[in-house]
């Protein structure tokens, strides 16, 4: 069900959270609760504040069991297999001069030399006399020290950070958020505001969360590493999320001269909250290197962000321009339209729903349906029976995105990032917009330079009346915008920063 949270409830909430982050009371532990950190107005970031507006009890007893049985699952793992605080295959350098944190999302990135997030700009540090370790947070199933095992033959080192720590030093976290939990309960009470007191009983839940002790657990593998490899700065991906505060505090304790960067790798999406404010000293980073112009220019006039540094490292997801369609056939047939839908079920089964009712409008158009690599149609199907018998002019994608692209007039979409690629490709977008909902949409900045449909029957509308002069130059300014959201990664502005930090 999607959250129904409005701009000036979002606006609200935001705001509380904002005065309990920087309350005079709040320490590293509290600093750590996932829910104060809010990210964006989109559906799965949103649906653990809808109950703000509308309490009920049932809810907080959720959360209450979630906390219980990611405690128990947790502590069952440390007794039997707890205790290093990482994998790697033989021994770690003495000394490096940059910690990178990273993500293992999925077992097909194993062994690669490129980070899926860095690209090559580890191996460029090294080419200019800087080493690297990474730091991979492991979201596989896969066992670390198999994993780790994978890297053997690369040159940076590679560490698989644990999904658990030893037993005592699991009990220990579990120790720390309780008390800041029951210190919260007792805080709230004091508030004259009832929106703050709501908002602090609900944080106190919140400090027991598994989100709060995967912070925390961080924290004190960031410490191990940062005394073990003595860097000279450390980065980390950066969306605004809990963990990358506690992150850089944690770094910060060990070596309080050590630079911490963070890399905005994403775009940067409508009211987007945690990234552009300023917490405690030890919580911000000292430099911010974005994935593009885009990201720079907001982040650099964000008087919040003012001392910050702020650069253009680029990203390993730019893209070579290529010319807007200019034919709705290829080799005399109807082009397609790519649908893009994001990550999560909700909004897969809302953008394949839509979709499904256009392909049955438009029975001359393919539909291709190319999923998150984190769906599986298969568990999309057992959820929503609605897509057990598909269309003969729908296909399920398993080519690459390029050769999907290819086939393509349309690109549908909602949150997903992959329209900047269709865009620079040189397909249409065209976004799926929900009446009242704050926008998602990655393009939001050009919303009236590119087609937006609310009914199957706009999107129809858009195919029958397709008129290619009429719409070229304005396909060429989307094309603009979005050559500027993700550069070519260069790693010597990321070298300069370092340099700097001496």
């Amino acid at each position: 069900m999607f959250a129904k949270i409005n701009i000036a409830q979002y606006t609200e909430f935001c705001s509380a959270c904002n005065r309990i982050l920087l309350a005079p009371y709040f320490n590293f532990d509290q600093i750590a609760i996932p829910w104060l950190h809010v990210i964006r107005p989109h559906q799965i970031f949103l649906d653990g504040y809808e109950l703000i507006f509308r309490p009920q009890a049932s809810t907080r007893w959720k959360r209450r069991i979630r906390n219980i049985a990611s405690a128990l699952r947790n502590l069952a793992k440390a007794f039997l297999n707890g205790g290093k605080p990482w994998s790697s295959v033989g021994q770690l350098p003495s000394k490096c001069d940059v910690l990178m944190v990273s993500h293992l999302l999925i077992d097909e990135f194993l062994a690669e030399e490129e980070d899926f997030y860095y690209g090559r700009a580890a191996g460029e540090l090294a080419e200019q006399g800087l080493s690297t370790t990474i730091a991979l947070i492991n979201y596989t199933n896969t066992d670390p020290a198999i994993l780790a095992g994978t890297y053997r033959q690369s040159r940076i080192p590679r560490v698989i950070l644990a999904p658990v720590l030893g037993l005592a030093a699991e009990f220990k976290l579990y120790w720390r958020v309780n008390v800041a939990a029951l210190k919260l309960w007792t805080i709230a009470t004091s508030q004259s505001s009832d929106l703050d007191r709501r908002f602090i009983k609900h944080t106190a839940l919140e400090a027991a969360s598994g989100g709060t002790i995967f912070a925390l657990r961080l924290g004190e593998q960031v410490k191990y590493l940062v005394s073990r490899l003595q860097p000279r700065a450390i980065i980390v991906t950066y969306e605004g999320h809990s963990w990358e505060r506690i992150a850089f505090a944690a770094a910060r304790s060990v070596f309080p001269q050590i630079c911490c960067i963070g890399y905005q790798h994403a775009a940067l999406f409508n009211l987007q909250h945690a990234i552009q404010r300023r917490l405690a000293a030890n919580y911000n980073p000292d430099v911010i290197l974005t994935s593009g112009r885009i990201a720079q220019v907001k982040l650099q006039w964000n008087p919040q962000l003012r001392g910050v540094r702020v650069e253009v490292i680029g990203s390993n997801r730019s893209f070579t321009r290529q010319a807007a369609r200019t034919s709705l056939t290829i080799n005399g047939e109807m082009r397609a339209c790519l649908v893009l839908p994001e990550g999560n079920f909700n909004e897969c089964n809302l953008l394949l729903a839509f979709a499904l009712q256009c392909a049955r409008l438009l029975p001359d158009i393919e539909f291709i349906w190319r999923l998150h690599p984190n769906m599986n149609f298969e568990a999309l199907t057992r959820q929503n029976k609605v897509f057990y018998e598909l269309l003969s002019n729908i296909f399920l994608s398993s080519h690459t995105l390029a050769e999907d692209i290819a086939r393509s007039y349309w690109a549908l979409y909602r949150g997903s990032t992959a329209i900047v690629q269709a865009v620079m490709s040189g397909l249409r977008p065209i976004f799926l917009t929900l009446p009242g909902e704050i926008s998602i949409d990655p393009l939001f900045e050009i919303a009236d330079l590119h087609a937006n449909v609310i009914k199957p029957a706009d999107f129809a509308k858009l195919a029958k009346q397709a008129d290619h002069s009429s719409t070229e130059a304005i396909s060429e300014q989307v094309q603009n915008y979005c050559e500027q959201m993700f550069t070519p990664m260069d790693a010597q502005v990321l070298t300069a920063c370092i340099t700097a930090s001496r």
